[in-house]
Formats: C-alpha cells, structure tokens, sequence
C-alpha cells in the first residue's frame, strides 16, 4: 500500500556543486582567462563574470541556484536527522501505547527529496521565506500515519493526540474532513519544540486511508493544475465516488478543529 514515494537518494546531496566549489571553479577560469585575455584592467574587465550587465546577471543566478541547492542539503539533512533522531522513535512508543491501531507506511514519513526542494523552492521565490525557515515551515515534511478500527476511530484519535502532548509535541492545527465530499480523514500538525519543525499526523480508518491511495493520482493532477475546466470536473467527481463509499466512523465528525 503505497503512503508516499519514498526519497530515492535517502536524502544524500547529488551534486559536489557546493558554494565554495563553485567560486574556487569560477575564480581559476578568471584568472586563466586574465593570463591570455591582455593585460592591465582592459583584460581583467573581459574575462571577469559579468563583463557586461547580461554576463553578471547570468552569473549570479547560476552561483545563486547553487548556493540554494547546497542550503537545502544541509536543510534536508538536519530534517532527516529530526525524523529519524527524536520523531519517529516517539512515535514508535506511541503506537506501542495501543496495539488496537498501528501506523501505516512509516518508511515514508520523511517526504522525499524532490517535493521537498519543489515545495522550499516555492515558499522562497513567492513568499521570500529563506531556505532555513521555508524548511521548517513545510507542515509535512515530516509525516505519519495512524489507522483504527471503525469502532474504535473518534476515541483513539482523543487518546493518541492526548498521547503525541504529553510527549512533549505541541498541536499547531487539527482539521476534520469527514463531513468533505472529496476527502475524509482527520489531518493534524504538531511542532517539535527543540527545533521549532513541523510534522504532520493523519488520523484514518482502513477504508478512508483506501480511498486516499486511490484518489491520489487525481488529487496530484488538481495540485498541479489541469488545462480545461472539463477535465477538473471529471477528477473531482472522481474524488467524491470513491469518497462516498467510505462509511463514517461513529463520532468522527464530533472531533473538532483546531485551533
């Protein structure tokens, strides 16, 4: 049953395209252009980066998007240590509290690599957010899964929320989104507290954690956007026929939002 694409390099920088590695490259094809390029200011002027206006320009976009690139490494890599170093193991005693329920798909609670960088990318082109920070404030970078039985659903989503405070997690917000015609489950996000990360917690049954897996092509293809309205309609109300088949759990729209 698949929860999410696992990280294919497991989180490891691809590219040795480090910062440093780029001005030392930068600087050694400067000064081998200075040698055969004239003498005095006129050559240095000529084999510089950004000799002209255009030449700059180009220039520090590429060295911008290699300094990125190398801060969301090391951003990756201390929410990996995050995940595997403090979350998951309380997470683990949690789900050992009630053997009644159990956490699905936990080898993917660290979001894979490739979202991760699109959704960092996004919050600092459009919202100026730094990379430091756009990590931190992505709500499921970090994410788990908890499934019960139907009969046991309200009752062990109160317990298990009751469960993730008293480790020490601070609830940011809790949405119930089993009265939604397109999605039904109970999604919450908490904040670990030494480092200030987020990390998200799904409440679901069986049948609505079934239902989420086979909606979530189209639910990929309405976050990216489709070209007519017609298709839009057709993969929503591909959504709401799957959706409508799950049974609602007793007492599962009594949970309440929060904050």
């Amino acid at each position: 049953m698949r929860i999410d694409q696992p990280d294919d390099d497991g989180g490891r920088a691809r590219h040795a395209d480090t910062p440093d590695a780029v001005e030392a490259r930068d600087a050694g094809a400067t000064a081998r252009s200075d040698s055969g390029s004239g003498s005095g200011d006129a050559g240095r002027e000529r084999a510089a980066p950004g000799g002209s206006a255009g030449e700059h320009a180009a220039y520090r976009v590429r060295v911008d998007a290699v300094f990125r690139e190398h801060a969301i490494d090391q951003a990756y890599h201390r929410v990996r240590e995050i995940e595997r170093g403090t979350v998951t193991p309380a997470m683990k005693r949690i789900e050992a509290d009630d053997p009644g329920r159990r956490l699905a798909g936990l080898e993917h609670s660290l979001k894979g690599k490739d979202r991760l960088t699109e959704k960092i990318t996004k919050m600092v082109n459009e919202l100026g957010h730094p990379v430091d920070q756009a990590i931190g404030l992505v709500k499921d970078a970090i994410r788990y899964t908890f499934c019960y039985p139907e009969a046991r659903y309200a009752s062990g989503v109160d317990a298990d929320c009751q469960r993730l405070q008293t480790a020490g997690f601070q609830l940011v917000d809790r949405e119930n989104s089993w009265t939604a015609e397109q999605y039904k489950g109970t999604n919450s996000r908490w904040r670990e507290p030494e480092s200030g990360q987020l990390f998200e917690v799904q409440f679901h049954t069986q049948a609505s954690l079934d239902a989420k897996e086979e909606t979530h092509w189209a639910y990929e293809k309405l976050r990216v956007g489709v070209p007519t309205a017609a298709e839009q309609r057709e993969l929503e109300d591909f959504q709401k026929q799957v959706t409508a088949r799950i049974p609602v759990p007793p007492g599962a729209t009594d949970i309440a939002d929060y904050p």
